[in-house]
């Protein structure tokens, strides 16, 4: 085996080889007879979207950056500028921002810019049927969040308040129409778990930990409740259990933790009349089929008002009023705090204090769209971003699209730097091989070879004396996801033992070559908004979190024999007892594979443990990432905008750019 990697070094080595050394450019500035105006660049692959509303990978975004604008820009320093936005005001606590829209902001078919158009783009991309993987970015407005999340709805009309989940239950309130009210629970729920209910809420719980069975790891169900000191795990009980089927919710009572998300005690009572009743935890209850659920909802009074004022810093906890029927309830994006007052002024209200909203405005996300662009096709609802149809409103347009070879941008006419922009066009290749497209520079096809990718790792050393090799630092973190919900990656042993058998600094200086920082969190040390002081001021006074959190093979040994798999020496090398192989997928690149087969080797040498590795193209790659099929998946981060929460939503669980299956109440705090 390790003939075999070193003969594929020395080919690959010898095939493509990096340039002359004597050159002290590695590109050239001919021509080759293209228009001096028009700037070739690399974008490594196809866009799964040109949607700001829907956009969430850097593929994608780079090219929505020179279509679109939002509020605020980018500036040459790195900082949050005006861009469709003329001014704007806040109220000292960033809670209230207004913003008024440029008069010479236009389209790129001549057409005003609104600040309608600015509110119906961030309506839309919290509304849920638009399915927003970037949704997150926006939950700082107030009420945003929870509409997202299908947790605050409002009545469709006047309607009955039950204080039971059934048809015959008793009427206790009117609720009118349009009011707005938190969804706590649904009902009915189905129930499968053959573990015994409780009689009552088992006391000095601190949290619960909840695993349903899994035939083809073949490990049982059990329900975990953790104590202060001690645990005790529930196993089932077929002759206590609940019978299988639906089962109405008849209260909900108090929170408690479930697999580390924020949770509730329910009482259910079985829909059949046998009298079949008891107190479980919401983990423990599956969604209905039924198509006449109710649901038990608590009045919502915390409604945009857009008035500056003193918000309490924490909010009552919800009271529940009763049960609705689900169809008497609407989704409506109106309660959330954002208004057009007219076609020039746009407010804010954000649900929190959020001194980085500038940097966070410059994102796609909170870029414009025109509701008559996107609506033109309702039955076809990403249509609208061909080239034929999309309308833009930033510096370029779309001129033409080749599917998976190019897409050429030229300059909006409307837009006001029309004039000084002296790249007239710019053409995105869609080439995905890192090699190639280091190689079309160097032949003077491209201008600049992307920043979606870094060079090979073999041409790094060649790289460092040219002129045209520039090395910065980027607000970014690579990183590999677990699928916390395919075995053996269930258990958070198997997790850590995996990290700490990654020897970070060896694959720094002897795989990747360009110096990259080894990252003990997923937030850069550079990152604004205070981080950065915070980090300094850390290692000035000698401390470090995350000092225990580096290469240590000893240590991943010890975890992966306590989470069931021991790890025995195998000749020269170790063999993990029982544990099954594992899958790493990463997307189609020189650079991902040359580090996956590192790292496959890591936990072979250090652990024992088997690793297959997939590729796959980009876009196919997301679309299984998002339908969770991977166990092992190579992903990262960069920063929407220049503050730590950009990094941190990526992992709450609610976000839709959680992948993981991983929840943590703790953390969501």
């Amino acid at each position: 085996m390790k003939l075999f990697r070193f003969a594929l070094c020395l080919l690959a080595l010898a095939s493509c080889k990096p340039g002359d050394d004597k050159n002290p450019y590695y590109g050239t500035t001919e021509r080759h007879g293209k228009d001096i105006h028009t700037f070739y660049v690399n974008n490594f692959g196809e866009p799964e979207y040109v949607d700001p509303g829907k956009v969430h990978d850097t593929t994608s975004s780079k090219l929505v950056l020179h279509l679109f604008e939002g509020l605020t820009v980018y500036g040459p320093d790195a900082e949050p500028t005006l861009g469709s936005a003329a001014k704007y005001d806040k109220t000292s606590d960033s809670r209230f921002f207004r913003f008024y829209i440029r008069d010479d902001a236009r389209w790129s078919d001549g057409k005003p810019v609104t600040a309608h158009d600015f509110e119906y783009a961030y309506k839309r991309v919290i509304d849920p049927i638009t399915a927003s993987q970037s949704a997150s970015n926006l939950y700082v407005l107030k009420n945003a969040e929870l509409v997202n999340q299908g947790k605050l709805k409002v009545a469709k009309a006047e309607t009955s308040v039950l204080d039971g989940p059934t048809a015959s239950s008793k009427e206790v309130m009117k609720l009118p129409a349009g009011a707005a009210v938190r969804v706590l629970a649904r009902s009915p729920v189905a129930i499968a778990s053959a573990i015994s209910p409780f009689a009552e809420i088992p006391k000095g719980v601190e949290a619960l930990g909840y695993d349903k069975a899994d035939a083809k790891a073949k490990t049982p169900e059990k329900l975990v409740l953790l104590f202060e000191k001690t645990s005790e795990t529930l196993s089932p009980d077929e002759a206590k259990r609940l019978p299988k089927g639906d089962y109405d919710v008849v209260r909900r009572l108090d929170p408690v933790v479930c697999n580390g998300d924020p949770d509730f005690y329910f009482e259910v009572a079985a829909k059949d009349g046998s009298g079949k009743r008891g107190i479980l935890p919401g983990c423990m209850l599956g969604e209905s089929s039924a198509k006449d659920a109710t649901v038990l909802v608590s009045r919502h009074e915390d409604v945009p008002t857009f008035v500056a004022r003193k918000v309490p810093d924490e909010q009552a906890a919800p009271v529940p009023i009763g049960f609705v029927p689900e169809s008497s309830l609407k989704s409506d994006t109106s309660i959330i705090g954002v208004r057009a007052t007219s076609d020039s002024v746009l407010e804010l209200e954000l649900a929190y204090p959020a001194p980085y909203l500038l940097d966070l405005l410059c994102n796609p996300t909170a870029f414009p769209v025109r509701k008559d662009v996107v609506e033109k096709f309702p039955d076809d609802p990403d249509r609208w971003t061909r080239p034929e149809n999309i309308v833009s409103n930033g510096p370029y347009k779309i001129d033409k699209w080749r599917f998976r070879y190019e897409i050429r941008m030229t300059r909006n006419e409307h837009h006001r730097f029309y004039d000084k922009l002296k790249i007239h066009d710019i053409v995105w290749m869609s080439v995905e091989s890192a090699v190639s497209s280091m190689n079309l520079y160097k032949a003077g096809e491209l201008d600049y070879a992307g920043d979606n990718s870094s060079p090979p790792p073999n041409y790094i050393p060649f790289l460092e004396p040219k002129k045209d090799f520039e090395r910065r630092d980027y607000i970014g973190a690579y990183w590999y996801e677990y699928n916390t919900k395919s075995p053996p990656l269930d258990k958070v042993e198997v997790r850590q033992a995996l990290n700490f058998a990654i020897d970070k600094q060896e694959i720094v200086d002897r795989v990747l070559l360009a110096k990259q920082l080894p990252a003990p969190n997923f937030i850069p040390p550079f990152v604004g908004g205070g981080y950065s002081d915070a980090v300094k001021a850390e290692k000035e006074a000698g401390k470090d979190p995350f000092a225990d959190s580096g290469f240590n093979p000893e240590r991943a040994r010890e975890l992966l024999g306590k989470a069931g798999y021991p790890v025995v020496k195998d000749g020269d090398g170790w063999r993990a007892e029982g544990m099954p192989p594992i899958e790493l997928l990463y997307n189609t690149h020189e650079g991902h594979k040359k580090l996956a087969v590192a790292i496959q080797d890591m936990w072979k040498r250090h652990l024992g443990v088997s690793v297959s590795l997939r590729n796959e193209e980009w876009k196919v790659m997301l679309k299984n990432v998002r339908d969770r099929n991977f166990q092992i998946v190579r992903f990262g981060w960069i920063g929407d905008y220049d503050h730590p929460q950009t990094f941190m939503d990526t992992f709450m669980s609610d976000s839709p750019n959680n992948r993981t299956g991983w929840k943590s109440a703790q953390f969501d705090t």
